[in-house]
């Protein structure tokens, strides 16, 4: 009788196993792209998001255009006459894409902006 329960329970853990490795590969854990059009914006302190975010785009390859999803999360002033803009998007299962450019600044910008 013992063994019959051992090998029920060994059954059992394998059908487990399988399960959980199956929900694992059909998962998206792939974050979206974020691409950046040909021209980048001339930063001006107090300048609107919307302005900085012409011309970027997030594609995900299960859930298509993300661009809806872009935000600014961070612009960091360098001192040099140029701003670090931090562009983050997202997709339907919550993965993260997060990606930072430089542009050039004009307007006192040297210090971080949030």
């Amino acid at each position: 009788m013992e063994k019959k329960i051992v090998i029920i329970l060994c059954v059992l853990d394998v059908i487990l196993l399988g399960f959980s490795i199956f929900l694992y590969v059909g998962e998206d854990r792939t974050p979206p792209a974020i691409a950046f059009g040909e021209e980048a914006p001339v930063y001006r302190e107090g300048m609107e998001e919307t302005a900085l975010l012409e011309g970027v785009t997030a594609v995900d390859e299960r859930d298509g255009d993300v661009t809806d999803s872009l935000l600014i999360e961070k612009i960091s002033g360098t001192g040099e006459g140029s701003v670090i803009v931090t562009y983050v998007a997202r997709d339907e299962a919550n993965n993260v894409e997060k990606v930072s450019r430089t542009l050039e600044a004009r307007g006192g910008a040297d210090r971080e902006v949030e």
